[in-house]
């Protein structure tokens, strides 16, 4: 997945990584962290047909805020391609 000049992450240091399908090489962009921070979260168990902007919507009552999802599951690479089965945090909003 390339990196828009909008996005939040367009500063972070930059790779480029060939694509598992279509094998081209794209621009990619390392995601930051905070550090310690204590942030409360759901587990949530991702299901086939799943999408994380729905499920942003759903428990951020937001679906542009997906984002959020990403920064506390740095494991997972593409919001695109998650398994079936894999549990996820979903951050409680306050």
């Amino acid at each position: 997945m390339s990196v828009s000049r909008r996005s939040r992450y367009i500063d972070g240091p930059h790779n480029q990584v060939k694509h598992k399908y279509t094998d081209v090489y794209e621009r990619t962009v390392y995601r930051k962290f905070p550090g310690s921070v204590a942030i409360l979260y759901t587990d949530y168990t991702w299901i086939d047909g799943d999408r994380i902007d729905f499920l942003s919507a759903v428990y951020l009552r937001n679906v542009f805020s997906w984002w959020q999802i990403m920064d506390i599951n740095p494991e997972i690479i593409d919001p695109f391609d998650i398994a079936p089965g894999t549990v996820i945090r979903i951050p409680r909003v306050s």
